[in-house]
């Protein structure tokens, strides 16, 4: 299967390609003050208005740099009114290639949407599950009609 790798941080992560769309340029972003952690603003994306979860503010507290190589996955999400999500994310780098068994269990305890790593080129990478990463928190600020 493909994957888009970026980094969050200092760390490697893998997003299926068939969890993402288009990957987008960083764009301006409509502020949401007072939000909930990691939900950093709405993109205006042919008309229509898409959640941005920044990926860096989420994981660590920090919010993602505007760098080239820095990127929006607009990712569909099934129940949700607009049916997109976009993820703000730091230096997506490449398309690559990784088997299922090429993930394995990490070793140590974590959310189920990044417990396991594959080891590509001496480098560990975690892979995200979308919607799985967005915590409790967003997904009550967005118009779901999923249960999850």
């Amino acid at each position: 299967m493909l994957y888009v790798l970026c980094r969050i941080g200092q760390d490697a992560y893998a997003i299926s390609s068939e969890a993402v769309e288009r990957v987008l340029p960083f764009a301006t972003l409509k502020a949401l003050p007072g939000g909930v952690r990691g939900l950093t603003g709405l993109l205006n994306y042919q008309g229509v208005s898409i959640p941005v979860v920044d990926l860096c503010l989420l994981f660590w507290g920090v919010p993602a740099r505007e760098f080239a190589g820095t990127r929006l996955l607009l990712c569909p999400v099934d129940g949700l009114r607009n049916g997109r999500i976009a993820l703000l994310v730091e230096h997506v780098s490449e398309v690559i290639r990784l088997a299922e068994g090429d993930f394995k269990p990490s070793g140590a305890a974590g959310d189920d949407c990044v417990e396991k790593v594959a080891s590509n080129r001496g480098r560990l990478i975690q892979r995200i599950e979308v919607p799985a990463i967005l915590p409790a928190e967003i997904l009550a600020t967005l118009d779901l009609s999923l249960e999850m």
